[in-house]
């Protein structure tokens, strides 16, 4: 199994619906990794070209950049966690890589905590 992946920086804000710090707007300079598996490599060697997944992660997060994630469509319904921010980058991201078998997306929130989403595509 190949896997091939990058990794991009993004700062968003949020907030909850809680008491307290996490209740007000603040921001995360956020770590972003998309990583493509598959099985199979194409004529040039490649699983996923490095270019095509850095354009498709560079538009998810040009999306994000500077936002205020609860003001997005995006997260209409769900808290904008860093794991749903997982989900909504891999949302962005996976139909646009399709050699991959599997695509997933980790968010660092700081140095030593992550969330990931991950799942088998149509590749």
């Amino acid at each position: 199994m190949y896997r091939t992946g990058l990794r991009r920086r993004l700062s968003a804000m949020h907030f909850f619906d809680v008491d307290g710090p996490e209740g007000e707007v603040h921001s995360h300079p956020y770590v972003v990794e998309l990583v493509a598996t598959g099985e199979e490599l194409d004529d040039n060697g490649y699983l996923v070209d490095l270019d095509t997944m850095a354009i498709a992660l560079e538009d998810a997060l040009g999306r994000l950049e500077g936002k205020v994630l609860n003001d997005l469509p995006e997260f209409s319904g769900s808290p904008p966690s860093v794991e749903s921010l997982a989900r909504v980058i891999w949302g962005m991201t996976a139909a646009r890589l399709p050699a991959a078998k599997w695509v997933s997306v980790k968010v660092w929130e700081s140095d030593d905590a992550w969330a990931s989403y991950g799942m088998r595509t149509d590749g």
